[in-house]
Parts: structure tokens; sequence; C-alpha cells
């Protein structure tokens, strides 16, 4: 990530705060708080003196999440029992070298032992940092790669990089026996040049437990006269010293962001209060950031609401029909690791104004903890009006500005960044948005070749292939309590004619809310013709005035089809973007839409698959949705060199929950308050000024 900023665009007064507004830690550790540098440490000594006489390499190591039930009572949720101390454990992945057979372990930290060696047989876990930057050294040496390069003109091999992937599924290595990944291969023509604005025409296939390059597939020309295309070398740059200061914009003013009386947010170790919310926080090497224990003190009631929320997977296919294009479907949680690809964020550029930074720590391949600072960032920041009327009788205005909370990460996954924020505001509404940026992947046409419908050429020769992008968030409610039901809300015309006794004057419409009660009827898409959303309800908690059960509405302004096939090698890995709601019952062992094990997956360990197995009850239980949504990306000519950020994400917000607008005691703001000022004031104020 470059952290690189120029003088001429945003200048800001940000502090960290991590100090000032921390209480008093823990006496102990929070049985949800990620492993420590030192429990790591210990995770890897205990497993290596268990197992000295095996030759393996730490592939994960995490905290291994303590049990619901027994996590409800020692949260307080649960009364029917007490429970004031739970057993600490890890979870660790270990991978023997060379015949990179995998193995489950369970290290319990608070008895120092190791609970358990399992062998788990024909599956692949996630791909490292470690791995990568292996296999980027030992493409760039490999002999079937030189002569390939040799053969495009590129003598020096210092300009030539990949981006190593994930091998999908390969039709001729099927199975999962072998770790495989495939080199995405690209050059530069000078340091930090943009190595996209070159990509080369092949990629090599990398068997990871031999270390060795084991085929070369080109990607040959579709329609053209020539056997392989030529490499283009124009520069496409972004960066500073390339686009130079004297061509950056003249006219950009400071915005400052300043909260001269402190932050409104309490930290307590992970634990955060804001504005009657509460919730804790974690970090793990998969899913990077992930929402604990959420409540909202209503009045004098502390009432629960949602348990855990995490991004649980994602998959971006590509639309290019062509070998080995239909192997392009990243899943970024599954097969890489959002936590393992988080940035450290910068302080003024990632995160403006008064900034609270949490930690994260992850493991590499010899068991040894690495640190990354400044891994998620919490801050408050103005989000324009909340609330606002005015009496058109004598014209006096009440506005309410509304302010929210904001909790976040960034990941750097190949070419494409993402952004993801967790926002929490003021009138209990809960919003999830990923800001996708970065760059393009590219692939390189022949001067005579076209995207063939399936891309567009965004510089000569560059193609920018379509592709679609799937979140799949894990959603873990406990509205009002433990047990709750998903009704599916539908807006549609009456059904009577205009003149009908009914329908008189033809304007009327209405809803219809449907309780769903199985894991069949759980698998449902969204429909734009009936405004459809869905509500998680509490059937035992009815509220007062709606005579409905209390509940929280889901719903998203970005929904798109899976456009591959049904059978398609992308539609079977990603089963969970077929549908953009699945509900099933809770089980710890479903945490993750695509599988835990999804690299080089099959589909057969996927949401999909648990919700079909059997037609079980989702009504008033402990359930789990897994709600998706998205983007269809078909890149312009302005998403290059670099993207301009693309938006999308979903809403959660209180339906026939509060007895009224909970926000209703938000004080009011003005400019005293908020130094805010008459632009005119400032402009007459400036040394351009042309008064004589």
């Amino acid at each position: 990530m470059s952290t690189t900023t120029t003088t001429t665009t945003t200048t800001t007064t940000t502090t960290i705060v991590k100090e000032s507004y921390v209480t008093s830690q823990h006496d102990r550790i929070h049985p949800l708080d990620q492993l420590s540098e030192e429990e790591i440490i210990q995770v890897a000594q205990i497993t290596r003196q268990a197992k000295a006489n095996v030759d393996f390499v730490f592939n994960t190591i995490t905290l291994k999440e303590p049990n619901k039930a027994l996590m409800l009572a020692y949260l307080g949720w649960d009364k029917s029992k007490t429970v004031t101390r739970i057993e600490r454990e890890a979870f660790v992945v270990a991978l023997e070298k060379k015949t990179m057979k995998c193995y489950e372990a369970i290290v319990s930290l608070s008895h120092q032992t190791l609970k358990s060696w399992v062998y788990i047989p024909d599956v692949q876990p996630i791909l490292t940092m470690d791995e990568m930057f292996e296999v980027e050294a030992l493409v760039i040496k490999d002999p079937k790669v030189r002569q390939e390069c040799l053969e495009l003109g590129i003598t020096d091999m210092s300009n030539v990089f990949s981006d190593p992937w994930a091998i999908a599924r390969h039709v001729s290595h099927p199975g999962r026996e072998k770790r495989l990944m495939q080199a995405l291969m690209y050059m530069r023509t000078c340091e930090d040049d943009n190595q996209y604005a070159h990509p080369l025409d092949f990629v090599p296939i990398v068997d990871l437990g031999l270390m060795e390059v084991i085929a070369i597939e080109r990607i040959k020309p579709r329609d053209s006269k020539f056997t392989r295309p030529t490499i283009p070398l124009e520069k496409h740059n972004f960066l500073p010293e390339f686009i130079g200061e004297d061509n950056y914009r003249k006219d950009v003013k400071p915005i400052i962001i300043q909260q001269p009386q402190g932050v409104s947010f309490v930290v307590k170790g992970n634990e955060i209060n804001w504005q009657k919310w509460n919730m804790r926080i974690s970090m793990n090497y998969r899913e990077g950031l992930v929402i604990h224990n959420v409540s909202y003190q209503d009045g004098s009631e502390k009432r629960p609401l949602f348990y855990r929320i995490s991004l649980s997977e994602m998959v971006v296919p590509y639309a290019d029909t062509n070998t080995p294009h239909h192997r392009k479907h990243a899943f970024d949680v599954g097969e890489y690791g959002l936590g393992l690809c988080t940035n450290s964020l910068a302080l003024g550029c990632d995160c403006l104004g008064s900034i609270y930074y949490f930690d994260a720590v992850f493991n590499d391949h010899e068991g040894k903890p690495f640190h990354v600072p400044n891994a998620i960032c919490l801050h408050e920041e103005d989000h324009g009006i909340l609330m606002k009327h005015t009496d058109y009788r004598n014209g006096r205005a009440h506005t309410i500005r509304s302010r929210r909370l904001v909790i976040s990460q960034i990941v750097t996954v190949a070419n494409y960044d993402y952004g993801l924020y967790y926002y929490f505001y003021q009138d209990g509404t809960f919003e999830y948005e990923v800001k996708a940026t970065g760059e393009l992947n590219t692939h390189v046409l022949a001067e005579d070749e076209s995207p063939a419908g399936m891309g567009v050429i965004v510089a000569p020769q560059i193609n920018a292939q379509y592709h679609q992008h799937f979140f799949t968030m894990r959603i873990d409610p406990m509205i009002d309590g433990p047990r709750n039901s998903v009704q599916q809300v539908d807006t549609y015309s009456l059904p009577y004619p205009t003149g009908h006794p009914h329908n008189p004057f033809g304007n009327g419409f209405t809803s219809s809310y449907t309780i769903l009660k199985t894991t069949k009827e759980g698998q449902q898409t969204a429909n734009y013709d009936t405004s459809r959303f869905w509500k998680i309800v509490n059937t035992e908690r009815v509220h007062p005035y709606s005579k409905t059960p209390v509940g929280w509405k889901i719903a998203s302004g970005h929904t798109a089809p899976l456009y591959a096939k049904a059978d398609s090698l992308v539609a079977q890995r990603a089963g969970f973007a077929k549908k953009t709601l699945w509900v099933t019952p809770y089980d710890e062992r479903q945490m993750f839409a695509g599988g835990f094990y999804c690299n080089q997956s099959g589909g057969d360990d996927t949401v999909e698959v648990w919700a079909n197995q059997r037609e079980a009850n989702i009504e008033q239980t402990d359930i789990v949705l897994w709600y998706t949504f998205g983007i269809t990306h078909l890149p312009r000519v302005e998403d290059f060199p670099i993207m301009p950020v693309e938006y999308c994400g979903f809403t959660m917000k209180p339906c026939n929950f509060f007895l009224a607008n909970p926000a209703l005691d938000v004080p009011p703001t003005n400019k005293k308050i908020n130094h805010s000022v008459h632009a005119k004031d400032s402009m007459a104020q400036s040394c351009c000024s042309t008064k004589l």
C-alpha cells in the first residue's frame, strides 16, 4: 500500500486518541479477544513439542471461539446459568512439508496442552503471504518462464512480476492432492511502474509441495492473425512521482476535521460504547474485522441485537470464456484471508479526524507472530442531516445532524483494494459498506484482437474483463433473545381493477409478511418488482402499537444475479452467490459460506449444500442469515490506471422495535458549536481577492 500523500489534497489535524479515552484494561483476557503475540508463541511451542516427529509448517494459528451457549451465559444474556470462566483455546491448521497433508489441532492455552491433532484428507487450506512471496520468487527463476519472456522480448527478469492466484480447480489436476497456484504475469518498465499496463500472455502453474513450475499455459489470441501479442510498453501510472507535483490541482483547499472536546466513544479493551450502542470487536486471519455482542440501550433496558456479524465469504468471477480466465474467481476471504491481507492504516490518509486504532497479530509459517499496527480504525464522522422539519406556516426549522461511528479495515488482495466499513448510527441503523478500489485485473490483447463483448479496452491492447463482486455476510442475530425468525416482506398492487369497490380509484397497494419456516423457504432472491426486503423478528415479543413482532429490516440496493451458468465451475464452488438470502439453523461448524476449506474446493461444503441437506426448521429458533450483495463491474476507461471507489453494501435498521424514533434525544447543533462559516467571508479574506 502506498501511503504517499501531497499537501494539495486534504489537510487535517488528525490525532491518535488511543490512550486518552481508554479506561482500565480487563484484569484478564476476554474470551473473544484475538490471540496475543505471546499466546501464538505458546501455541506453536506446545504443538511443536507434542508433534516433534512431524515436519510441518503452521498455516494458521487463531482463536477457537468459545461455545455460543457458554458465551451467552458469560455475557449475561442467558440468566439460567452462571459462567464466569471459559477455557481459552487455539485452533491450528498445519501442513506437512512436501506431502502438503493437512492437520487440524486444538491447543488449550488454559491447560497448556495439545488436545487434538487430526489429519484432514483431500483439503487445501488458505494460501498465505509466505507462499505468495515464495511463488513469485520461484516463477522468475524458472527456465520455462524465462524462455517465455525471451520470446516476448524481455531479457531482464528483474522487470517481471507475478500475482500468485488460487488455482480454483484445474482440469488436469481436478482433485486436491496437489497444492497448486497459478501466476498471472506482468512486467514493469521501471521501478514502481504500474505492472497492470504491461500484462503478459502466459500463466505458470506451480506445485507448492514440490515448489516447481509444473506447466505453462499460453493465452491464445481470439480471432487474430497473430499467434502471440506484443507486450504494450506505454506507461499508465498514478503515483506522485509519475504525475508530478506541478500537475496536481492548485485549487484544493484544506478540510480540517477536529473534535476539540474529544471523542464521544469509550473503549475498554476491545469493547466499544457509543451513543447507546455496545459491542466488541476482534480481528482474525480469515474474516478480518468481526463485530460481536451488539446491543442497544433502550431506556432502562439493554436489548440484545446481534451475537456476531462478519464478512463470511466473497467471490469475484470473471466473464471471459477463454482458458484460463474461467479459473479467475477469487474467494478473497477463504483463499487468501482478509486479516492476512489487511493494511496498516495511515493517520490522516486512510482515516481522518480523531482516530483510535486497534492492532492485529497473525502468524507466519514458523509459528512466529507478526504484528500489524493500526489494522482497525475507529472514529466518528458527520453524516449530513439525520432529520429535519420546517413549519411552512411560521418558517421555524428544526434540524438534527447525523453522526455515525465508523469501524473499518482496508485490505489489498493482489490488484484490488477493499475498504470494509461497519457504520453505527444514532437512530439505531447499522450499515455495512464496501469501497472497492485499486487496479483492474488486465489481460493483453493482440493488435487486431477485441474483447469479444466480455471486456473493455481501457488502453491500447489492454483488456479489462467484465466481472462481478459478491459479498456474503454471516449475520447471527439475537433480536431480544436467541430465538428469532425471518419475515419476507413484499409490496404489490391490490389485485382489484380500478373502479372495483375495494380499489375504486386504482391507487391501492399493500404488503405481505411471510414467515420463512424451513431452510427450503429460507432460500430467497431480491425482487425489485415487489420492493422486497426481509425482517429478522422475535415473534415472542409483540410491539404494543403496530401489533407486529419486534424486528430489524435488512435491505440493499446492490443485489445482482450470478450471471455464470448454474453448472459452471464458479457456480459449483460459490453456490452462496446464487441467492440473496439463505437462512439456516445455527451450527458452530458452519462459519464460511464457501466452506472452511474452499481453496481448490468442489463446492461440496457450502451454504447451498447445508440449506439443502434436509428441510430444517428456521422458525423462532437460533438462526443464521447469509446475506449476499455486490456489483456487476463492466469496467470503464476511467477505471484505469487506478479505479475510483465503487460502493456497495446493505443496511439493517429497527422496524417496529422502539416505541418512537430513538434519536429524538440527539441534541441539535449550530454554527457556534461546529464552527461553520460563510464561504463568502473566507473568500473575501483571501489573498487572491480582487477588491481594490
